[in-house]
């Protein structure tokens, strides 16, 4: 009678100081941890199974105290246990250790690399010390084995995603050569993602890889995406890289008819002057990428830039020069001087069409083109105030015009004639 009462004692003694093993649930940070018993193919004493159930209880619970107490018992008597090992790994990634539990973790995993469970667990950590980009490759691994833990595919499509988001964030205002390499590695991630490819395309357009920005943006033209602004507008800017002009203006007229801010109607004009200047004759774009132009350059840019040069009519047969017999631009010269911008020299008939343009000799025939074709701004001004009446800025000095500097004073002046 006094052992059963003593019994008795003990017992009551023990359930006061040890709570039973709360029940299971997998909430919170803990419901990636999958049980470590999952997988495991080692021995397992008689009677483990119980005692390691109550300390997995108490882990999922978060009563880490009464669980690593049940841990330190079943690791005494059984050290060769590895999911007792792991669970006390998985109290110290919840407690925000990461590093100690990595150092339990590891060698259990490189061990026995068909432990899936251990594999989640270097995921997991990974996760905690924010390698993401790591937890999705051992993810992508874990989901391919056979007998995958409970919950691994819902977990590699949650680290799917913050890999994806993570790798378009950064190339969004990356410039295009960082920008690339980020956006092939999204889309290996989710090859359907037609954001990412769209602005691979046009990161490739940017360093004008043509070729290459069409291949990838092949596979949208066969989806519903094909029909987006932003696709056509992406295709038309590769036919211009690649000087179909004519295609990429039809695709930009389609867009413009429907476009209330005008952005691809401005787009629109531009693409029509790189397809005029493209048809232009050497002769033009020679005197445009000039770095010191002659006159007889001057003259090609006058007649080429200013309309009511070109198509001037009644236009006097022009008197001869002796120096412009097999010139470049021997046409435009005798323009010039038919119209009066230019004059012959009365005793040597030379025109002197190889002279190097100064800054002063540009102003002063640049004058004369506004008062000789009929400028409102240059009416009734003395010649040398014109510039200024017409809000036309050339530097009066000696030093040598280049041909980018001249095309955008006669595109000014081009604009003042026809006001």
């Amino acid at each position: 009678m006094k052992y059963a009462r003593l019994l008795f004692a003990i017992v009551a003694v023990a359930c006061a100081t040890t709570p039973p093993p709360p029940p299971a649930q997998l909430t919170g940070p803990v419901r990636h941890l999958v049980d470590p018993r999952s997988g495991w193919k080692g021995s397992a004493p008689e009677g483990i199974d119980q005692r390691f159930e109550a300390a997995w209880r108490f882990v999922l619970a978060g009563d880490y105290p009464n669980a690593r107490k049940r841990l330190d018992d079943i690791r005494s008597r059984d050290p060769e246990y590895t999911p007792a090992a792991l669970a006390g790994a998985a109290i110290n990634l919840l407690e925000g250790n990461a590093e100690a539990a990595r150092a339990i973790v590891d060698p259990i995993a490189a061990k026995d690399p068909g432990y899936a469970v251990a594999a989640v667990y270097e995921a997991e950590i990974d996760v905690a010390q924010n390698q993401i980009q790591s937890a999705y490759e051992r993810y992508r691994a874990i989901v391919q084995q056979p007998n995958a833990p409970p919950g691994a595919s819902a977990r590699f499509g949650e680290l799917q995603t913050r890999v994806f988001d993570q790798l378009y964030g950064a190339a969004i205002n990356a410039p295009p050569a960082d920008a690339i390499p980020l956006l092939r590695q999204a889309m290996t991630v989710d090859p359907g993602a037609s954001a990412a490819r769209l602005l691979l395309a046009q990161k490739l357009v940017a360093l004008k890889q043509y070729d290459d920005a069409r291949k990838e943006l092949d596979p949208l033209l066969d989806t519903g995406a094909a029909v987006q602004a932003e696709v056509q507008e992406t295709l038309a800017e590769i036919e211009v890289g690649k000087g179909q002009y004519e295609k990429a203006i039809a695709r930009y007229e389609r867009l413009a008819h429907n476009d209330p801010n005008g952005r691809y109607t401005h787009r629109l004009e531009q693409v029509k002057e790189q397809f005029a200047a493209a048809n232009l004759p050497p002769q033009v774009i020679t005197a445009m990428q000039a770095p010191a132009i002659t006159r007889a350059d001057l003259a090609v840019l006058l007649y080429w830039r200013i309309a009511s040069i070109r198509f001037a009519q009644n236009v006097p047969p022009p008197p001869i020069a002796t120096d412009i017999a097999d010139i470049p631009g021997r046409d435009e010269v005798i323009r010039a001087i038919a119209l009066g911008i230019y004059s012959i020299d009365p005793v040597t008939r030379r025109v002197n069409p190889d002279q190097e343009m100064t800054g002063a000799m540009f102003a002063r025939i640049t004058a004369r083109v506004l008062a000789l074709r009929g400028a409102s701004c240059a009416r009734g001004v003395p010649a040398d105030a014109i510039l200024t009446a017409c809000g036309i800025a050339i530097s009066n000095d000696d030093l040598p015009v280049s041909g980018q500097t001249a095309s955008a004073v006669i595109d000014q002046v081009d604009q003042a004639i026809s006001r």
